[in-house]
């Protein structure tokens, strides 16, 4: 079991590096419109979770506002503004962190205090943070309670959907306050008179540098003065080439505010020369750009936010231009794939290079028929390494194609897998070795049960021959201890049985077949026809239907259960009914075997499967405890579940679902408890 654990959570975390992958790719495409973006990663979360409902919500001192919407009920809509108060956004706000909640009513009352009772069902809710304060929240719900469980990799991808969204929230922000900045200004224009170096400033000059026309007379030695320390030889190197080679002069560069802070500009200019080529005027135009330059420095955090995320994913991303032959390698797949290779040599012959030589014939392969149109690009391969270790990896690529079919770029990730690898080997050699006990504790058990069962027949046949022989010399407690000795015998003997019946249950491979209910009851009912002529009891199967599976282990299995009605019955004749419709699904058969005998408490529905549990004493009831434990075996190994309704002095129904074409399943394949006959 717990290998099937391991499994599965291995296939959670591959879906959420995809999410994640996803989540990164729309953000990066999506950048120049930032409300589509927001509304692309909303869609991607919502797949992820399978939740009809993804919203980000603002949050206001007293409210929250819903900004984006993705609803497929229909209950919000954009501009709806909550009280705070009693809300998920305001749990989310208090506790400063990710919540993550399913099936909420039942949770309400004690991890939750304050919540109003008739909020979402099931809730994930992350922070959203724009130039690090809180703007608002990012929510998955629905408004019924489903079966839903979170876990670590799905706040992996709700915290990475929240920075992402609060990444183009921030953008939307600053491109905002760039455009109100243009709108509310203009160009600055200013010209030198080279000739006597007599300069003029537009009044917007002097309000971009907070200079106050009366107090400060332009001067030739603000092109150097008022410039940034490491960008004046940059400016006075454009001036000198402009206006000896007529180079275009066009050049961002900083100058000093009046409070001491320094603005970006533009500055660009133009010269005028004599006819002997030298420059007599000089004139041009600086434009704040201060709030362009906030926007770029954004979007570069912006970058190396994707590539933190990847990197917390352990994905490596690469972009492969095909005609060129130009791959760019993000830094998370250096690390993978070849962490001691410089710049220069990073290329797709560097990536083939690495191919271990048993993989590389397949994976090439599997490129060049990508490349071709023939399938998907996915590979799992072997990345060897200068010291002849390698790692196994796991890529995956899509190219774009040009009008005329041919690959003009291709980009895809790289996923190191080894650790997931190597525990595949360790669990295929687990599953081996279980195989291999499996075979060893059958033969030990069929060898045993043969020399255990030899000297109780002799034992059981000398107790019936002292009982014949000697009766009459034996006195009363003679008797008691030949009868004690006898049944002894005679119960171990059983117990013999049933243990090898339980083991051989199963361990034995299954054939399945088809088994008409109606004629298996009837062959089982001829198997107890002493007892039923001894008891009156009464066997009867209500409708005939083909089941699929092992007829030997369906014949025990009803043997049990129909042997269980006869001796566990009550003072009225046993009457032993048998049903069979299907499930509401349409994929199972349910059976029910149900009887009018004595019964039990419905404290031990469970305990009755439980391999040994009696709920009699053998004085009163013989039986070795195995029989209910061999039924539970036998439907296991059907892919199927079987539980018990009694009452006492009423009788009990068992229930038995089988699919109607159950998996041949091998005996190495079988997990389970070991449980037992339990009445």
């Amino acid at each position: 079991m717990v290998a099937d654990t391991k499994i599965g959570d291995a296939a959670g975390e591959a879906q959420a590096y995809r999410t994640v992958l996803d989540l990164v790719h729309l953000s990066s495409v999506g950048n120049s419109d930032h409300e589509q973006a927001i509304l692309q990663i909303l869609g991607r979360v919502k797949t992820h979770f399978e939740l009809p409902r993804v919203a980000v919500c603002q949050i206001a001192p007293d409210r929250y506002s819903v900004e984006y919407l993705l609803d497929d009920t229909g209950r919000y809509k954009v501009g709806d503004a909550p009280e705070l108060a009693g809300s998920w956004c305001q749990q989310v706000v208090d506790r400063n962190q990710t919540v993550m909640a399913s099936r909420i009513a039942d949770q309400v009352a004690d991890a939750y205090p304050g919540l109003s009772a008739n909020g979402p069902q099931i809730y994930a809710g992350a922070r959203i943070l724009v130039d690090g304060r809180l703007h608002g929240t990012l929510t998955v719900t629905a408004d019924e309670a489903v079966e839903k469980r979170f876990d670590d990799d799905d706040r992996n991808v709700l915290e990475t959907a929240a920075a992402l969204v609060g990444h183009h929230v921030s953008l939307l922000r600053a491109e905002s306050r760039f455009d109100l900045a243009v709108r509310g200004s203009s160009v600055g224009l200013w010209e030198w008179n080279v000739a006597d170096d007599s300069v003029y400033w537009a009044p917007r000059c002097f309000e971009i540098v907070g200079l106050d026309p009366v107090e400060h007379t332009p001067d030739v030695s603000d092109f150097t003065e008022l410039q940034h320390p490491d960008d004046r030889e940059a400016q006075a190197a454009a001036i000198r080439q402009h206006l000896k080679h007529g180079t275009p002069y066009q050049i961002e560069h900083r100058i000093r505010h009046r409070d001491g802070h320094y603005v970006w500009v533009h500055s660009r200019g133009q010269a005028v020369w004599n006819r002997a080529g030298v420059p007599q005027r000089f004139a041009g135009s600086i434009e704040d750009i201060t709030e362009r330059k906030r926007v770029e420095e954004a979007w570069h955090r912006s970058e190396e936010r994707h590539e933190l995320a990847v990197r917390g994913t352990g994905v490596g991303v690469w972009d492969w231009d095909v005609g060129s032959g130009v791959v760019y390698w993000s830094e998370q797949l250096k690390r993978i794939l070849a962490p001691d290779l410089p710049e220069p040599e990073l290329s797709i012959e560097a990536f083939a290079a690495r191919i271990h030589d048993d993989d590389r014939e397949r994976v090439l392969g599997a490129l060049q028929r990508h490349l071709a149109h023939e399938g998907e690009y996915r590979a799992e391969y072997r990345s060897c390494r200068p010291d002849g270790s390698f790692i196994w990896v796991h890529t995956r690529g899509q190219a774009v194609w040009n009008e005329n079919g041919e690959p003009v770029r291709m980009a895809g990730s790289c996923h190191d897998i080894t650790e997931r690898k190597e525990y595949e080997v360790r669990l295929a050699e687990q599953a081996e070795e279980l195989l291999r006990t499996n075979r060893e504790l059958e033969q030990y058990a069929s060898i045993a049960s043969h020399d255990l069962q030899e000297p109780l027949r002799k034992i059981n046949s000398f107790g019936e021959l002292l009982l014949r022989d000697y009766a009459d010399r034996l006195d009363e407690r003679g008797h008691l201890l030949v009868d004690r000795m006898v049944d002894g015998a005679q119960r171990l003997r059983a117990l013999i049985q049933d243990l090898l019946s339980y083991s051989r249950s199963s361990n034995d491979d299954m054939k399945i077949v088809e088994v008409g209910l109606a004629d298996l009851v009837e062959r089982v009912s001829s198997d107890f026809e002493l007892a039923i002529a001894e008891t009156d009891a009464t066997i009867t199967c209500e409708n005939d239907v083909v089941l699929r599976g092992d007829e030997m282990l369906l014949r025990q299995l009803f043997n049990n259960l129909i042997g269980n009605s006869l001796k566990y019955r009550g003072d009225a004749p046993p009457h032993v009914r048998i049903a069979a419709t299907r499930t509401g699904d349409e994929a199972r058969w349910h059976l029910t075997v149900r009887d009018n005998g004595i019964g039990f408490a419905p404290r031990y529905a469970e305990r009755v499967f439980d391999m040994f549990k009696r709920l009699h004493p053998r004085d009163a009831y013989p039986g070795t405890g195995i029989g209910l434990a061999l039924c539970q075996r036998v439907v296991e190994r059907h892919d199927g579940r079987i539980w018990v309704e009694s009452e006492p002095g009423v009788g009990s129904c068992f229930h038995i679902e089988l699919p109607l074409s159950p998996v041949e399943a091998h005996p190495a394949a079988l997990s389970g408890s070991e449980t037992g006959d339990g009445r």
